[in-house]
């Protein structure tokens, strides 16, 4: 299963999760002076990716995985 990556960065952004900057290959989401992470540039992002995005924002991913649905 896939997400779309702007679906997932639309309930990040419903958590508090801004992005913080872009780069070439990357979108680094996170809290400003908090936790940052990296989120992988693809239209369509794995499950298992987006799960470890969560999981080192701190967030609950039963929270997030039904905004996705």
């Amino acid at each position: 299963m896939s997400f779309k990556r702007q679906k997932v960065l639309a309930a990040l952004a419903r958590h508090g999760i801004a992005i913080l900057r872009e780069g070439a290959e990357h979108t680094i989401v996170g809290r400003a002076g908090g936790t940052s992470t990296a989120l992988p540039r693809h239209r369509d992002l794995n499950r298992f990716t987006v799960k470890g995005v969560v999981r080192q924002l701190g967030l609950d991913w039963k929270d997030i995985e039904k905004e996705l649905r």
